[in-house]
């Protein structure tokens, strides 16, 4: 077999071989440069990828211990209220003391009438002063304990990222945490008495006509406690935009005496504004007020549970509207009222004022308030 002899012609230097060389290595380069861009942006994409991880991962340990100390916050102030519900029910027996006035009856003075009728006012000054005196000390620790507690929060992640802290309380010096908090002892030793003699004074005006002989029914009842809170709750006269349970505020704190002893103290005295900006709102109102209305609904509750009692033992009535009891046999139950209206836990009053969802969110929206930390880039977290 004979082969073809080798022509010179072809040799790789020939312009054909020279062309297909240059169109190979412009194809090579595209090649490599596509390959070199995918493997940068796969690393690219994938840094990323790590970071917004790291970054989710960062908030989510972060909103888990926010929520995990705002639910110990939560429970710090609960258990707070229930402490203070024997203080608040002595002071109240000793404010009003109608165990006392029943003692002197028993001995048959000749001033009668004249104890029948303190002890029917005192019986009805104090059932109703529980119920404000409770809503009113649930509602302002609540407020306290989360405004402080957010604050030591967003002073911890400050720490903990290794920045300084720049909230106005910083650390939040346990001098100043004692004295705010308290403020609740200026309610027991000023306020409480103030609103007494708030109640007392509306319910001398809707009770001194009403006989201890006159039957009433448990709507006569009803609508005198209703009565009695519109004289107590006259915030709308203040002005139009006033709420009705604004009044009440100024028994928690006496603002002039407090801002006074705080001139020197700007960690304090802030402490203090924000609070009286707080008591002083819609929101904070409208909780108030619902409050209220459960506390007065608990009231009704246990007058209905005496109305029923009755209704039992009086066979010849058949609706429960038409029971009626003489003021002088209502007088002793509903002076017994305060040892369970301020009993201590469990407390059914205290209880539905603490477990209402809107005191909850209420909470919740002051302690997001006072623990933001936005002003901390979140790249600067290191869990």
């Amino acid at each position: 077999m004979s082969m073809a002899p080798f022509c010179a012609d072809e040799s790789p230097d020939t312009p054909g071989c020279i062309a297909l060389s240059e169109q190979h290595k412009k194809k090579l380069i595209v090649t490599a440069v596509l390959l070199y861009g995918s493997r940068y942006v796969y690393r690219y994409i994938s840094r990323q990828l790590k970071e917004f991880q790291d970054k989710e991962a960062a908030e989510c340990l972060e909103q888990a211990r926010r929520q995990h100390h705002f639910d110990s916050n939560q429970r710090t102030c609960n258990m707070t209220v229930l402490s203070l519900l024997p203080t608040l029910r002595d002071k109240l027996r000793e404010l009003l003391n109608t165990e006392k006035i029943s003692d002197e009856l028993k001995s048959n003075p000749s001033n009668k009438l004249e104890l029948w009728e303190d002890l029917k006012m005192c019986s009805f000054t104090r059932m109703i002063t529980v119920v404000y005196a409770c809503s009113l000390m649930c509602m302002m620790l609540r407020v306290q304990l989360n405004i402080i507690g957010g604050y030591m929060y967003a002073d911890n992640v400050r720490q903990h990222k290794g920045l300084k802290a720049n909230t106005m309380i910083q650390v939040a010096p346990t001098e100043v945490q004692e004295r705010y908090i308290g403020l609740v002892r200026v309610f027991f030793d000023k306020g409480l008495e103030k609103l007494m003699l708030r109640v007392k004074d509306a319910v001398t005006k809707e009770t001194q006509s009403v006989s201890l002989k006159e039957k009433l029914t448990l709507q006569n009842l009803e609508a005198m406690v209703k009565h009695v809170r519109a004289r107590v709750e006259n915030g709308h006269e203040l002005g139009v935009h006033h709420p009705a349970t604004l009044p009440l505020t100024q028994h928690l704190v006496c603002w002039n005496a407090v801002k006074q002893s705080s001139i020197e103290d700007g960690t304090y005295g802030k402490l203090l504004k924000e609070t009286e900006d707080i008591l002083e709102s819609a929101d904070f109102h409208c909780v108030l007020s619902l409050g209220l209305d459960r506390g007065f609904a608990k009231v009704q509750d246990y007058l209905a549970e005496l109305f029923k009692s009755h209704h039992k033992t009086e066979t010849s009535i058949v609706h429960l509207h038409e029971v009626t009891i003489p003021m002088a046999k209502l007088i002793p139950f509903v002076s017994s009222l305060l040892m369970k209206l301020g009993s201590d836990a469990p407390n059914p009053l205290v209880q539905e004022l603490l477990l209402m969802e809107q005191s909850k969110t209420l909470a919740a929206n002051i302690y997001e308030a006072f623990s933001s930390t936005d002003d901390v880039e979140d790249s600067q977290f290191s869990p």
